[in-house]
């Protein structure tokens, strides 16, 4: 499936806004929203370059996810804020909400094949979002320790 110019960028326009409202939503300060709004568009750019590129959903929303974990890590340590205030709002973007819709949908229907599918789907959408956030935290938690680690031998 190609997507043209267009659609990608209503499509990154409207996972800024997705951030935003969330954010909003949340009683983010206003001062964070363009950061807020800027981890939405990354997080959805680097999602929609590499379905282009490789198809599926599994490492697609795993890309998205760690690069959205890691301007969230980024963000925080300059602006002296949690991590999850970048984090969540860019998350967002990757809830695979009208697969369980379509899950529950086949499943009450009672097409059991097609819920299963879904099912399986929605999984692999889950799997790669926890496992791009928990990439990118544990680098984080890296960087942290190496910094602290260089820093006490440089007292000594």
């Amino acid at each position: 499936m190609t997507m043209n110019t267009w659609t990608f960028l209503l499509k990154l326009f409207m996972s800024a806004l997705c951030a935003c409202g969330f954010s909003i939503l949340f009683y983010f300060k206003p001062r964070r929203l363009p950061l807020a709004a800027l981890n939405g568009v990354i997080t959805c750019g680097v999602y929609l370059g590499v379905q282009a590129l490789l198809g599926g959903e599994f490492i697609p929303n795993m890309a998205g996810a760690f690069a959205g974990g890691i301007f969230a890590e980024i963000m925080a340590r300059v602006t002296k804020v949690p991590v999850p205030v970048y984090l969540i709002p860019s998350m967002i973007i990757l809830v695979p909400g009208s697969l369980l819709y379509r899950t529950m949908n086949y499943f009450i229907s009672g097409a059991y094949g097609m819920a299963g599918e879904c099912a399986l789907t929605t999984l692999a959408v889950a799997a790669g979002i926890a496992g791009g956030v928990m990439t990118s935290s544990i680098l984080g938690m890296m960087y942290i320790r190496i910094r602290e680690t260089l820093m006490s031998k440089r007292r000594k």
